[in-house]
C-alpha cells in the first residue's frame, strides 16, 4: 500500500525553504526563552502586592524549606526596608573597631619605631653587618607573630638606617650527631667557635637577637634586643622596650596607629612649613654722590630688616627693611630714609660653628621730603659672627635727581655693624 508523504512530493526549493524558516524559528525561540524565564521570574517576585497575606507568604517559605526546593518562585523577595537594613547592618560590622584596644601587632610596631630610633643613632662602623641570630617569643605567642615581628624590625632597619643586616640560617638550622652510643640533636651554633666561623665566613660583625614576651596577667608585652661581638661575645648594646595599658605609647586618631618614623615625617615637615623668621638691627654711614659745593653727602645710618629663610636647606633670605639717613650740616644737610626689599643668599653651608656669608641686592627708594626723591639698588655682602653680630658692606646706585639746585645721585657707599637674632 502506497503512503502518501507530503514533504516527498514536495519540490526541493520549496523543502529547503520550510527548512530554513523552521530552524529561524527555533533559533529566535531559544534565544528568547531565558529573557521570557528572566522576566516571569522579575514579575512573579516583584510585582506581587504588598496586601497578600503575610501568613500565606510565610506558610509557602515553610513549606520550601521543609522540601528543599530552591524555586525562587517559593522565596519572597526583600523589600527595600529589608535590603537597607541589611546593608546598614553589613556596613556597620566592617566599620566597628574599638578605640580603647591596642592589639599586639600595633604594639609591636610601636616597639619597633623606638628601637629603630636608638639603632639609628649607633655607630655602623662598629656593629654592620649584623647577622639576625636568634628570635625568641614566649609560649604564649605564634611562631608566625614571631615572623611578623622580626620581618618588621628587619624592614625598618634596612630601609631607614646605614645597618647592614644578613640572617644567619645556620644559627637556627636544626642538627644531629652521634655520641657514643647516643643521638644528639640540637637546634643552632651552641659554640661561640661556631658562631665566630659563622661570621667570618657571612661576613658579619656582630650578631642580634630579639626576643618578645607577652604577659596576660599584667597586660604587658615586652621586647629585648642585644647586639654581640661575633669575636668575643661581647655586649655592644642592649635594650629592652614595653608596653602596657598605662605606658603604651602608640599615638593614634581613632584606630589609625601613627609609628615614629611617621610622626618624624609629619613633624620635619611642620619645621620645613613653619616660617623661619630673622631680624637685623644696624648702624652705619651712606654717602651719596652729590654735586654740590661741598661734594658727596656722607651721613649717618639707622636701619632694621626683617627676613624670611626659605629654599630646601634655607639658605635663601627675603626681607624687607627701612633705613634713615642724617646729615646735619649746613652745606650738606640731607635728611631721609632707604625703604626696599633684600634678596640675599647664604655662601656656606648652615653651620652654628662658624660664620655666615650673606650677599645679595637691595632695591627701593630714597624718601626725603618735596625734593631728592628717587630709587636705589646695591649689593650687599654681610658676615654674622655665632655671637650674633655682624658686619657688612654694600655699593649703591642712586638714580640722579636733584637736589637744591644740583644733581643728587650715582654711584655710592655703605658700611654697617650689625646685631642678628
Amino acid at each position: 500500500m502506497m503512503m502518501f508523504n507530503p514533504i516527498h512530493n514536495l519540490p526541493h526549493r520549496a523543502l529547503a525553504t520550510m527548512t530554513l524558516v523552521l530552524v529561524t524559528l527555533f533559533g529566535l525561540l531559544v534565544m528568547a526563552s531565558p529573557a521570557l524565564a528572566q522576566s516571569g521570574d522579575e514579575l512573579r517576585l516583584e510585582d506581587t502586592p504588598a496586601s497578600d497575606d503575610a501568613s500565606s507568604e510565610v506558610t509557602r517559605q515553610g513549606d520550601a524549606a521543609e522540601s528543599g526546593s530552591n524555586d525562587p518562585v517559593l522565596r519572597a523577595a526583600p523589600t527595600a526596608e529589608e535590603r537597607q537594613r541589611q546593608a546598614s547592618a553589613s556596613t556597620a560590622r566592617q566599620l566597628q573597631t574599638s578605640a580603647s584596644t591596642v592589639t599586639l601587632y600595633q604594639l609591636a610596631e610601636e616597639m619597633v619605631d623606638e628601637a629603630l630610633s636608638d639603632i639609628a643613632d649607633l655607630n655602623p662602623t662598629v656593629i654592620s653587618p649584623v647577622a639576625v641570630r636568634n628570635l625568641d617569643v614566649s609560649p604564649n605567642l605564634s611562631m608566625h607573630f614571631g615572623d611578623f615581628v622580626q620581618s618588621t624590625f628587619v624592614s625598618a632597619v634596612t630601609n631607614l638606617t646605614d645597618i647592614r643586616i644578613k640572617r644567619c640560617i645556620a644559627c637556627r638550622a636544626m642538627r644531629s650527631r652521634v655520641e657514643g652510643d647516643d643521638w644528639v640533636v640540637s637546634m643552632g651554633l651552641t659554640e661561640h667557635e661556631d658562631l665566630r666561623r659563622e661570621a667570618e665566613r657571612l661576613g658579619v660583625k656582630t650578631y642580634l637577637d630579639l626576643r618578645f614576651h607577652f604577659f596576660p596577667e599584667a597586660n604587658v608585652a615586652a621586647m629585648q634586643l642585644e647586639i654581640f661581638r661575633a669575636d668575643d661575645g661581647a655586649i655592644l648594646w642592649s635594650e629592652t622596650y614595653r608596653s602596657d595599658a598605662t605606658s603604651a605609647a602608640i599615638l593614634r586618631s581613632g584606630d589609625r596607629v601613627v609609628g615614629r618614623a611617621e610622626r618624624v615625617r609629619e613633624l620635619e615637615r611642620k619645621l620645613e612649613e613653619r616660617p623661619y623668621y630673622g631680624h637685623i638691627l644696624y648702624l652705619g654711614m651712606s654717602t651719596i654722590p652729590y654735586d654740590g659745593p661741598a661734594g658727596a653727602i656722607t651721613g649717618a645710618a639707622i636701619g632694621y630688616r626683617l627676613y624670611e629663610h626659605f629654599g630646601e636647606d634655607r639658605r635663601y633670605l627675603f626681607g624687607v627693611g627701612a633705613e634713615g639717613f642724617a646729615n646735619f650740616s649746613d652745606a650738606n644737610g640731607l635728611l631721609g630714609a632707604f625703604v626696599g626689599a633684600t634678596f640675599q643668599r647664604e655662601l656656606l653651608p648652615p653651620n652654628l660653628n662658624s660664620l655666615k656669608l650673606r650677599t645679595g641686592p637691595t632695591v627701593g627708594g630714597f624718601f626725603a621730603g618735596s625734593e631728592g626723591n628717587s630709587f636705589s639698588a646695591e649689593w650687599g655682602l654681610d658676615a654674622v659672627l655665632q655671637f650674633r653680630l655682624g658686619a657688612g658692606v654694600s655699593l649703591m646706585y642712586f638714580l640722579p635727581t636733584e637736589y637744591a639746585g644740583y644733581d643728587l645721585g650715582g654711584f655710592g657707599f655703605k658700611a654697617r655693624a650689625s646685631f642678628n637674632w
